[in-house]
């Protein structure tokens, strides 16, 4: 690969190349099977590119140690409503990522909901964003979702499309009253929401 040292990338460019290499490594240290990467960018259905991020946010995390007493090291990511992500998620079932183990859980109740370290909550399930936050308010669970609003209903992670590309914003206050603590490396390829 050559460099024009001449001809300066656009700074989104830069940016995204970040993002992009720390998933990757992310992806080739924990061992996960995902679709391989092409260049700078990740190939593979958007769902199969959200799930790999979506797991790789872990190991930008710091959950209570409390959490990790409790859970045993394990962490649970649980998907809420209709789950698009087929079969995407089930070779991260069993792995480690960093000191955790990871385990995925289908919910389907309101209940369930505490039950997780990470949870997804499909757009199919968006309409139920107020009940989903009160249950979860003050719990050290890290929410990810793709509704528009997702975000400024108490949301911590949201993916979005641009061009198509998948990126992702974080609502550092959600973070910060769910006593999470978020890499400043994972803030810096984010954008954030204020």
């Amino acid at each position: 690969m050559t460099f024009n040292m001449n001809v300066m990338p656009h700074p989104l460019n830069i940016k995204m190349s970040l993002l992009h290499r720390l998933v990757i490594i992310a992806a080739i240290l924990t061992g996960m099977v995902f679709p391989a990467a092409a260049g700078l960018g990740l190939e593979g259905t958007e769902d199969q590119i959200k799930g790999a991020m979506m797991v790789n946010f872990i190991q930008f995390i710091k959950w209570p140690d409390q959490v990790m007493d409790r859970t045993g090291g394990v962490i649970t990511i649980g998907v809420f409503g209709n789950d698009h992500f087929g079969h995407a998620l089930d070779p991260i079932e069993g792995r480690t990522v960093g000191a955790y183990r990871l385990s995925i859980r289908r919910i389907s109740q309101l209940d369930q909901l505490a039950e997780c370290q990470v949870l997804f909550i499909c757009s199919s399930h968006a309409h139920l964003s107020s009940d989903i936050f009160r249950k979860v308010y003050g719990l050290p669970i890290l929410t990810i979702g793709e509704d528009e609003d997702f975000l400024h209903s108490g949301g911590i992670i949201r993916f979005y499309m641009d061009k198509n590309h998948v990126r992702f914003a974080i609502n550092k206050t959600a973070a910060f009253d769910a006593d999470l603590k978020i890499s400043a490396k994972l803030i810096e390829i984010a954008s954030t929401f204020e």
